[in-house]
């Protein structure tokens, strides 16, 4: 394979990160015109969140075994397809259940689309250079924050929120262009693991290392939903003003990201367990720094910058201990995160109705202190 090939193959698995990102994250700075323009309240826009975190997280673990059998071109570019119909779909919604059913279509997709891409880009990967290229496609996450979201939010404000789903259902479609024509011909022939869910779950330590990813998820996805209109209403703030803070945290993960690229320390209990300390320090903090503009950009990104750093050793620990059954537990992870992408918003809700963005903050600060003392507590397998 040429280098220029393999290069357009990485590119439009980036991109598909992109795409994936860009609809994952979109509702949070503009739940207020969403809301009013369906004639609902933001509690309940934000539950398509939930419905799109559910239906990925049955997708992840009932359709992607189709990666293998169809291979990735044809698989990963009907996903994005099936996403980009979906996005579309969105921004045509008459109600908010609609809307909760076309974000549900667009989690059957993600659900096929995200696992196979991070499996693709390992299988086109020169040998030795896996961590890398993974590493190069995980950045689509931090770029769809860092400027997809803001750039909705601006869209928003100028020409409506419909026109944003417009915009993210044509790059879906576009994706798929690109990764059906960079990756035909491609086949993931690697040994698929036999490991049955529930043999996965007996391995010493997986099963409690889900249980910390799930607590930490659903308080990062709780507070995610309503961060955008919580600071809108605190700061009297404009979609876009929102949209800045959303920038923030996306630069405080991306930079994060880049420091783990060149110096990644190991991921030891004590190292995890302070950086969830420090992470429920942050959700604490919101109720101060959310009174100053300059601040809450600060605390936004020192939130983005640890939460890259807590979920890269929760991984690296989770794959530690799968050993030679890390398909099928990275299966389990990523079902259990979308899981919590459902839980959040959903337990999330009734909080933020009653008490505000603090409500919210307060209980994801005690659910991840409560992780970091469990981890603190309980031996586990090494």
């Amino acid at each position: 394979m040429s280098h220029h090939a393999r290069w357009a193959q990485v590119a439009a698995l980036f991109a598909a990160v992109v795409a994936v990102g860009s609809n994952a994250f979109v509702l949070t700075p503009i739940l207020r015109e969403v809301s009013a323009s369906l004639g609902t309240v933001p509690q309940h826009v934000a539950w398509a969140i939930s419905a799109f975190g559910a239906a990925t997280a049955v997708s992840s673990l009932a359709l992607s075994a189709q990666l293998d059998r169809w291979g990735p071109a044809k698989v990963l570019s009907l996903s994005a397809v099936l996403l980009g119909v979906a996005e579309l779909s969105s921004s045509l919604s008459a109600h908010w259940l609609h809307l909760c059913l076309a974000q549900a279509m667009a989690g059957v997709a993600v659900g096929v689309l995200l696992p196979g891409t991070y499996a693709t880009a390992a299988a086109v990967s020169p040998r030795g250079k896996e961590a890398k290229v993974i590493g190069l496609v995980l950045t689509g996450w931090a770029l769809s924050l860092v400027f997809g979201v803001p750039f909705a939010a601006y869209v928003t404000e100028h020409v409506g929120w419909r026109s944003v789903y417009v915009i993210t259902g044509t790059l879906s479609l576009a994706v798929a262009c690109a990764l059906w024509l960079s990756l035909r011909g491609i086949s993931l022939s690697r040994p698929v693991e036999r490991v049955a869910l529930r043999g996965a779950l007996r391995i010493p330590g997986v099963a409690f290392m889900l249980l910390l990813v799930f607590g930490y998820m659903t308080a990062f996805y709780g507070t995610f939903a309503y961060f955008g209109e919580g600071l809108r209403v605190a700061l009297h703030l404009s979609a876009q003003g929102a949209g800045s803070f959303v920038f923030a945290y996306g630069l405080g993960f991306g930079i994060a990201g880049l420091m783990l690229s060149h110096f990644a320390p190991r991921a030891t209990k004590p190292y995890m367990v302070t950086a969830l300390v420090l992470i429920s320090l942050c959700y604490v903090a919101w109720l101060p720094a959310s009174t100053v503009r300059s601040w809450a950009f600060i605390n936004s990104a020192v939130w983005g910058f640890l939460n890259q750093l807590a979920l890269n050793a929760l991984i690296v620990t989770l794959n530690r201990y799968a050993a030679e059954a890390r398909g099928v537990v990275m299966g389990i992870y990523s079902a259990v995160t979308y899981v919590a992408v459902f839980a959040g918003p959903l337990c999330m809700g009734p909080l933020y109705a009653a008490y505000g963005l603090f409500g919210v903050t307060t209980m994801a600060g005690a659910i991840v202190l409560a992780s970091a003392a469990a981890l603190l507590a309980v031996r586990v397998h090494h």
